[in-house]
């Protein structure tokens, strides 16, 4: 009985592997095509993914795990470079941004990686708060949304995450975040 679900395993990792790279080109992810890509049929990408955005979200977990882990090692001293982190893999992997920007995910995997993402975020502004480091009036829900809607305009206006542009209006961004001066 081991040998089919090593096979599965198998299988599942050749396919998401198959699609990353085709993402990495920028080449569209339909499953007929990663199917042809992967060299497998296309019934075997299915059994594994139902729909496209359940194979988005597998291929993006990696990423949500990246950014707690992130949050979850920073202190409330060093949110500006968590935050940068965050907006540097929103600009730099179009599928990440695509897949957070989902007001609901399709797999409950995707919406337990997401949630923990914004529980470890929310730690995180907490703890900032309560060193003054931040305003009052925002929560871990309006700095995703402040970062995301950055993130989508930079990368809409082709512009690399370290183009001085892109840097100029994350410090905007991060000086709106600091309580206004007495």
């Amino acid at each position: 009985m081991q040998g089919p679900r090593r096979d599965a395993d198998r299988n599942r990792q050749h396919i998401l592997e198959t699609a990353r790279t085709l993402v990495d080109s920028g080449a569209g992810i339909g499953l007929n095509a990663v199917a042809r890509a992967a060299d497998v049929g296309v019934a075997t990408v299915y059994r594994h993914f139902a729909v496209v955005e359940e194979l988005e979200e597998a291929l993006v977990w990696g990423r949500f795990d990246e950014l707690k882990a992130v949050l979850e090692n920073t202190g409330p001293s060093q949110l500006e470079g968590a935050l940068r982190a965050h907006f540097v893999l929103l600009v730099e992997d179009p599928l990440f941004e695509k897949v957070t920007a989902r007001a609901e995910p399709v797999l409950a995997e995707t919406r337990e990686r997401r949630e923990a993402l914004i529980t470890a975020l929310g730690a995180l502004v907490a703890s900032a708060k309560k060193g003054s480091a931040i305003r009052e009036d925002v929560d871990a829900q309006a700095v995703l949304l402040l970062l995301c809607g950055i993130a989508h305009s930079v990368r809409s206006s082709r512009l690399p995450a370290s183009d001085p542009r892109s840097e100029a209006l994350l410090r905007v961004a991060f000086d709106g975040l600091r309580l206004p001066a007495a």
